[in-house]
């Protein structure tokens, strides 16, 4: 399930995700980043992950996510992710060198340090 955050506003978007992500979660998500994209030099992600059990991704629309954040990882600015698995913080990793400004991981318990990290001017 994807849950749009109050703290979304201008260029950041601050989604909650858990349980099973659908393909329409992922795409909704992809447009929402679109279109801020389009309206700003950089969007900002806050990306918190709370019951996400790898297993209940959908394989394909994972994939074209991955490719989404290659084609526009120039166009996003500061990206915190929040988990709580040890698979969460290796995905922030892997998905850091494609960001013009890389991931940076919080532990749930976090997450407020997270919202703050990603509000910052830079």
């Amino acid at each position: 399930m994807l849950e749009i955050l109050p703290e979304t506003h201008n260029n950041l978007l601050a989604v909650r995700v858990s349980n099973e992500l659908s393909i329409a979660d992922f795409d909704q998500y992809r447009n929402l980043l679109r279109d801020m994209m389009g309206k700003y030099k950089e969007a900002r992600l806050y990306y918190e992950m709370v019951d996400l059990d790898i297993n209940n991704l959908n394989p394909v629309a994972a994939i074209e996510n991955g490719m989404f954040d290659v084609v526009h990882g120039l166009d996003y600015g500061r990206v915190a992710m929040v988990g709580e698995k040890k698979w969460q913080e290796w995905a922030a990793n892997l998905i850091s060198p494609v960001k013009k400004k890389g991931v940076r991981y919080f532990d749930l318990a976090e997450k407020e340090q997270a919202m703050a990290w990603v509000q910052e001017e830079h």
